[in-house]
């Protein structure tokens, strides 16, 4: 008994590790409306919906973005 207790610990506390936090390789980007004046937030060159946005909103999504560790800005 006590040598599935000794190795249920041993399990239970090697995978409660926790993994190194990667940074992204990813490119967050703003490109402008051919015609309006309005925005679309991208990650490495492809949109991240069909929404368009205002600068100061693209500006935070693309920071909300980089701290979730979805893209760079």
């Amino acid at each position: 008994m006590k040598k599935i207790v000794y190795a249920f610990t041993l399990i239970l506390f090697s995978s409660c590790s926790s993994g190194k936090i990667v940074p992204t390789k990813d490119v967050c980007s703003v490109k402008k409306h051919f015609k309006d004046n309005i925005f679309q937030v991208l990650i490495n060159g492809k949109p991240i919906n069909n929404h368009w946005y205002i600068w100061d909103e693209a500006q935070d999504i693309t920071k909300e973005l980089a701290k979730k560790n979805k893209c760079k800005s």
